[in-house]
């Protein structure tokens, strides 16, 4: 019984200790073993327009039963919806903390009384409660400075074309219907 119990306590303790994956980590190991034609059936699925999303959550169930990962596939699931309640929770935290943090930032740095130094080390103070939202004014100040002249003549405020290298690489596939466009090096080739 003691060595039941002190066998429990080491399992228990090593899965609670066990990083959690990533998003894409999961769908890597997922990816890992399939097929090419495999791959290529998910991404058929994924870049059909015509279908709604109802529709294209049954298809990859059809797909993972199909390639014999529909165990695997029904875990992952499971682990993303939960996940994306945590993340439109936290995203809707951080939108309506936002003009609080953008204030709170602007008395920092309107006060002509402290050192830049004092500034950082205020600002730091502040990204101790606020991280994400004094991340996000700082990300979004950038553009708008970058964007100065639109705004100062009371244009539309546009980012850029500056296209993350995943978000190419899906274009890529969904314009030349190739499994090549996708892969990258590692777990998926």
């Amino acid at each position: 019984m003691l060595f039941l119990l002190s066998t429990l306590l080491v399992f228990t303790s090593f899965a609670a200790s066990a990083p959690v994956l990533t998003v894409s980590e999961e769908m890597e190991q997922i990816f890992q073993n399939l097929t090419t034609e495999a791959q290529e059936d998910y991404f058929q699925i994924l870049f059909n327009d015509t279908v709604t999303l109802r529709e294209m959550d049954h298809l990859w169930d059809q797909w993972a039963e199909k390639h014999g990962i529909l165990d695997k596939w029904t875990a992952y699931s499971g682990k993303w919806e939960t996940r994306k309640e945590k993340f439109h929770k936290t995203v809707l935290s951080v939108i309506e903390n936002l003009p609080s943090a953008y204030r709170m930032m602007t008395e920092i740095t309107s006060n002509r009384d402290q050192t830049i130094n004092q500034v950082h080390e205020a600002l730091d103070q502040l990204k101790e409660t606020y991280n994400m939202e004094v991340s996000m004014i700082s990300f979004l100040s950038k553009v708008m400075v970058l964007n100065e002249e639109y705004i100062m003549n009371g244009g539309n405020v546009e980012i850029g074309n500056e296209v993350s290298q995943d978000l190419r690489r899906m274009r890529d596939y969904k314009k030349n219907r190739g499994l090549n466009a996708l892969l990258v090096p590692g777990p998926l080739v």
